[in-house]
C-alpha cells in the first residue's frame, strides 16, 4: 500500500509517520519498485532477500545480479541511514521553508560535512530533473537580477547575479512552469543583456518546435513579465532568509530547487513523493512530471 504525505505535513508528524529504519526501508522499496522487486539487470521479478546487512540485499532468482535500495541512487555508497535521508528529503519538499545544512546537522545528527552532501546530492536530483524538462508551447522570458545592486546605473557588483526567468504559459496565460538561471557573466556588457545571453537560453531550456517565445531584457523597457519577476524576487527572499546568501558556484542549483517547489505546487502535486522518487531514481536524465519514467535528453 503506497504512503500518502500531505504537504502541511510537520517534522513530528513525519517522525511518527517513519519512526524506525525498517519504515524507512519499506517507503523507499514502495518508491523504488512501485509492482514489486524488478531486477535492473533482466527485469525478472522475484530475488532471494538478505537481511542480515544493514540494508537488505536483493539477489535475482533469474540472473542472480544482486542490487540494493540504494543501488544507482543518489544514495549509493552512503554510510547514512535511510531514515536521516528521509528525513532530508521531507524537509527539502516543505514550501514554507527552506532546510540548510547547519539546520539539517543538528535535526539528523550528523555533521554539517555529511548534511550538505546529502542535501547537495538531493539538488543535484532536481537540477537534473529540471534539465530535462523544457520551456514549450507559448515562452515568455523577462531578463533579472538577484543581490542588491552596488550601483544601478554603471558597474557590476560581485554579488549582483544575473538571471532570465522563463516559463510555460497554460491555456489561462498563467505561468505553467518556470525556470531561473544564470546568465553567464561574458552574455552580460554594462549591464545589457547581449544576444548570445537568449540564444544560450532558448538552445538549453526551450522545446525547439516551441511555437511562441517572447524575451524582455532591455533596461529600461516599459514592458515586463510581472509575474516572472515577481517568482524571481521571491526566490531572492526564500534564499536569502534560508542560506542568508549564496555564492555563484552553487546559486543554480538553489535556484533550481525554488523552481521545483513552485512548479510542482502550481501543479498541485505532491513534492514529497515527488522528491523520493528523484532521489531513488537511476542516474538516468528524468521525466520531470513523471519520475518513474526515465529518458535521455540532448
Amino acid at each position: 500500500m503506497e504512503t500518502h504525505y500531505h504537504l502541511s505535513s510537520t517534522l513530528e508528524q513525519f517522525q511518527q509517520q517513519f519512526p524506525t529504519e525498517e519504515a524507512c526501508i519499506d517507503y523507499f522499496f514502495q518508491t523504488k519498485w512501485p509492482s514489486g522487486f524488478s531486477c535492473p539487470h533482466c527485469g525478472h521479478s522475484r530475488a532471494y532477500i538478505t537481511s542480515t546487512r544493514r540494508l537488505p540485499l536483493y539477489e535475482c532468482l533469474q540472473c542472480h545480479h544482486q542490487t540494493s535500495l540504494t543501488a544507482g541512487t543518489i544514495m549509493a555508497g552512503s554510510r547514512t541511514s535511510l531514515h536521516k535521508w528521509l528525513t532530508a528529503i521531507f524537509l527539502v519538499s516543505r514550501t514554507d521553508q527552506g532546510t540548510n545544512a547547519v539546520a539539517l546537522s543538528k535535526i539528523i545528527s550528523v555533521t554539517y560535512k555529511t548534511a550538505w552532501l546529502i542535501l547537495h546530492k538531493i539538488r543535484h536530483a532536481i537540477s537534473t530533473a529540471d534539465q530535462c524538462t523544457r520551456l514549450s508551447g507559448i515562452v515568455q522570458v523577462n531578463s533579472a537580477v538577484y543581490g542588491k545592486p552596488y550601483n544601478p546605473y554603471f558597474r557590476n557588483h560581485p554579488q549582483e547575479h544575473y538571471l532570465l526567468a522563463g516559463s510555460s504559459l497554460n491555456i489561462q496565460g498563467e505561468p505553467s512552469y518556470i525556470k531561473l538561471k544564470l546568465v553567464p557573466k561574458i552574455h552580460i556588457k554594462e549591464k545589457f543583456f547581449q544576444r548570445a545571453a537568449t540564444l544560450d537560453f532558448t538552445q538549453k531550456h526551450i522545446e525547439s518546435q516551441t511555437s511562441s517565445i517572447e524575451f524582455i531584457t532591455g533596461r529600461f523597457s516599459s514592458k515586463k513579465f510581472r509575474a516572472l519577476l515577481a517568482f524571481a524576487a521571491k526566490a531572492g527572499k526564500y534564499i536569502n532568509n534560508t542560506f542568508h546568501g549564496i555564492g555563484q558556484k552553487y546559486l543554480q542549483h538553489y535556484l533550481d530547487e525554488f523552481c521545483y517547489k513552485v512548479n510542482l505546487t502550481l501543479h498541485e502535486a505532491p513534492i514529497f513523493q515527488h522528491l523520493t522518487h528523484l532521489c531513488t531514481a537511476p542516474h538516468a536524465k528524468l521525466n520531470f512530471f513523471n519520475p518513474q519514467n526515465t529518458r535521455m535528453c540532448a
